[in-house]
C-alpha cells in the first residue's frame, strides 16, 4: 500500500502532541464540559472581588486588607478615631482574609524554613577560604598559559 500512495494505519507514525496542540485539546474539553469562560479559559488564580468600606463621618472609600494600614491611617490622622468607630466591621473581615490567606497558597508549598530574600552573611572564616581558594586557582591557571 505504500508504494501506491495509500497510507494504513500500520505505516502512520504519531508524532508527539506540540504544546499548542495539547493546549487547544484542554481548552476544547473544557468548553465541552462547560469550565471557564466561553473560550474554555481557566484562570490560573481565581480571586474574590476586593471588600471595600467607607468610612462613618467622611464617606471616603477604602480597600480592607489583611492588616488596614489605611484605614488605621485614615481614622486616625483625619479622625481621630479607630478605625472599629470610623469603619464599623473592616476588623473581622480583615481577620477572615487573613485566616483565608493563611489556609493555603505557594508559601506552604515552596518549603524551607528561611524568610524570603535573607542570605547567610559571611563570616570571616568563609571569607579567608574563597580568597585562599581564588588566589591558588589564579597560580594554577598561569601555570597553563591561560590569563
Amino acid at each position: 500500500d505504500l508504494v501506491s500512495g495509500k497510507a494504513t494505519k500500520q505505516f502512520l507514525l504519531t508524532m508527539p502532541e506540540s504544546n499548542k496542540a495539547a493546549r487547544a485539546r484542554k481548552l476544547k474539553q473544557n468548553r465541552a464540559a462547560g469550565i471557564g469562560d466561553e473560550n474554555g479559559r481557566v484562570p490560573a488564580r481565581v480571586k474574590a472581588a476586593a471588600q471595600m468600606s467607607k468610612c462613618v463621618e467622611c464617606a471616603m472609600e477604602f480597600k480592607i486588607t489583611k492588616t488596614n494600614t489605611e484605614l488605621k491611617q485614615h481614622a486616625e490622622n483625619k479622625h481621630g478615631n479607630t478605625v472599629e468607630v470610623c469603619f464599623p466591621g473592616a476588623d473581622k473581615i480583615s481577620a477572615e482574609l487573613a485566616n483565608a490567606n493563611s489556609k493555603g497558597g505557594k508559601g506552604d508549598k515552596a518549603g524551607g524554613d528561611k524568610a524570603p530574600g535573607k542570605k547567610k552573611k559571611p563570616t570571616g572564616a568563609d571569607l579567608d577560604d574563597l580568597l585562599s581558594e581564588g588566589l591558588s586557582s589564579a597560580s594554577i591557571s598561569k601555570k597553563n598559559g591561560k590569563k
